[in-house]
């Protein structure tokens, strides 16, 4: 019996490598070159579901080549290794395109009608991310959310900080963190196998989705007339181009999937890199005090948040070398036509093509012999010789151009905000004595930066000399923040 079991399985295997053989067969001589599964058929797809997009990291240690291919069954998956084919991606946007992934979020996260998506096309669905673009972009309406999204956070600093003690708080900071970001919890810990159409019978993932779509309709029964201009431009639009009123709300619940974890996961993660360096926590307390803090124990602190975009190179090099280093991302795009990318690599119709950010982020030709080091003064605009300027399409942290986070800037201040006001009103020290810097990841989120697995217990002790009331100013309306990333 143990001899016929031993004969069937091994002769699955051949059989598979077999199968994997003769589809390797119809490549083309100008497609990327395969790298091979380690389990023959399925290997590539169960490192996917396993490690998520960042299953790309680790295929791209198994290659030199510029942009290989990753066969699952049929299907191709094409992914970029280089930095110098992202702008020749980028420019055969025609033939190599986002869209269908817009429409495909529209249907797996937003629940679209067979109506709703046959508007969200063409040049609709232009004119759909230009609204969301223009409400995001410097100015009143930016200034707007970000000081209600400011005079909110110092509400939770306030109860963190528990005015009127002394002895430390003990908080998770991954907890706190989505508090501080999140307005209710969302579906994310779903959100990746449900939009990889894993759950097709069903189960948690369509339940959650369900419960958040029921938090929406009741946020739009009773919608506050100064909601944010970004929502308020994206009902506008869609009711315009005739969607049903389920719709508007479903596609705003999926919005909120790509407007909050990211913020969240790379706060955890900005928060632990800067207390755990207690050199640069001081120098950079050292720049936000004098450059962005005003006002006096007494009469009340001022927080100019247009200070914080503009003088504190330190804060914002920190945050960005956090997010060079954590970023987990790949970008998609699917192959329309058949293209010959850069005269040599033929990109075959139906086929995804993936740009994952860490092959990039840690290429020594781009950063130094530190690629794989964390500098918090690598951004820093006076550049040492170490440093050498940041080429163009080097730091994906925001998506590859010109697909870019359109609320990248209202994100940013959000983190830097945080960061400045913790660094300056609070210490934090793990209760374990440790910050899990390399601590395991959860593969499952669908965010850029990783969660932990395990959510870290810090203590939190004011700094009696900072303790006290505190207000935020935004300064020059159009003031933006010098993102490495445009």
């Amino acid at each position: 019996m143990l001899r016929e079991i031993v004969y069937g399985f091994a002769s699955v295997v051949l059989l598979a490598y077999a199968v994997e053989f003769l589809l390797s067969l119809r490549d083309d001589s100008k497609e990327p070159p395969r790298v091979r599964p380690r389990v023959p058929l399925i290997g590539h797809l169960l490192g996917l579901v396993t490690y998520g997009t960042a299953y790309y990291n680790k295929t791209s240690k198994r290659t030199d080549s510029e942009m290989y291919t990753l066969g699952i069954f049929s299907f191709k998956i094409y992914v970029s290794n280089s930095r110098r084919l992202i702008p020749l991606i980028q420019k055969s946007s025609k033939t190599i395109s986002f869209k269908p992934f817009v429409q495909l979020a529209a249907v797996k996260l937003g629940n679209a009608s067979n109506h709703a998506q046959s508007l969200f096309v063409g040049k609709k669905l232009d004119g759909f991310r230009s609204v969301i673009v223009d409400a995001l972009l410097p100015g009143p309406y930016l200034d707007e959310q970000n000081l209600r999204m400011g005079d909110r956070l110092l509400i939770d600093l306030y109860e963190l900080l528990n005015a009127g003690t002394k002895s430390p708080k003990q908080i998770k900071l991954m907890k706190w963190a989505r508090h501080t970001t999140l307005p209710r919890r969302t579906w994310n810990s779903y959100a990746s196998i449900h939009f990889g159409g894993l759950d097709i019978l069903g189960g948690p993932g369509y339940a959650a989705r369900e419960k958040v779509f029921e938090s929406f309709r009741q946020y739009f029964g009773r919608c506050p007339q100064d909601v944010a201009q970004v929502s308020k431009e994206r009902v506008r639009f869609m009711r315009e181009m005739g969607y049903e009123e389920e719709d508007v709300i479903k596609q705003e619940t999926a919005f909120s999937i790509a407007t909050f974890p990211n913020t969240t996961s790379t706060l955890y993660w900005t928060i632990c890199e800067l207390f755990a360096r207690q050199e640069l926590l001081v120098n950079i307390r050292e720049e936000v005090i004098s450059g962005a803090v005003s006002g006096s124990k007494k009469e009340g602190f001022i927080l100019d948040v247009a200070a914080i975009k503009s003088r504190c190179p330190l804060l914002l090099s920190m945050f960005e070398e956090t997010q060079r280093m954590r970023h987990n991302h790949a970008n998609i795009r699917t192959v329309l036509e058949d293209t010959l990318l850069d005269s040599q690599y033929l990109l075959k119709r139906g086929a995804y093509v993936q740009i994952p950010g860490r092959p990039v982020h840690y290429d020594s030709e781009i950063w130094g012999h530190t690629s794989s080091e964390f500098d918090p003064y690598r951004f820093v605009p006076e550049k040492g010789p170490h440093r050498p300027a940041i080429p163009p399409s080097a730091f994906l942290a925001w998506g590859a151009p010109p697909h870019l986070c359109p609320a990248r800037q209202f994100a940013a201040t959000e983190i830097l905000i945080t960061v400045a006001l913790l660094a300056v009103r609070a210490d934090l020290r793990p209760s374990s004595g440790i910050w899990g810097l390399n601590a395991p990841l959860d593969y499952s989120q669908l965010s850029v930066l990783l969660n932990p697995k395990e959510d870290i217990e810090i203590d939190v002790m004011r700094r009696e000399d900072w303790a006290g009331d505190w207000t935020l100013k935004t300064g020059e309306s159009l003031s933006k923040i010098s993102l490495a990333s445009g």
